[in-house]
């Protein structure tokens, strides 16, 4: 569990750096613009994928508490 657990919170890491580099020139979702919609499209997969990770962690750290 430990390792699964470690390698789980580097993976949140990644992914909070990976949301910060997607965010950080986003100005917001231009009708029509393929540039701007490509850059909303990685925002919202790198929060998904934080999510994903941070429910994980979540769900492991329940299991050992038991």
């Amino acid at each position: 569990m430990n390792k699964k657990y470690q390698e789980l919170l580097r993976k949140r890491e990644e992914a909070k750096k990976k949301l910060v580099k997607a965010t950080k020139n986003f100005k917001g979702f231009k009708h029509e613009d393929s540039a701007s919609e490509l850059q909303d499209l990685n925002v919202k997969l790198s929060q998904a994928h934080l999510v994903s990770i941070e429910e994980e962690i979540r769900e492991l750290e329940k299991k050992n508490e038991k």
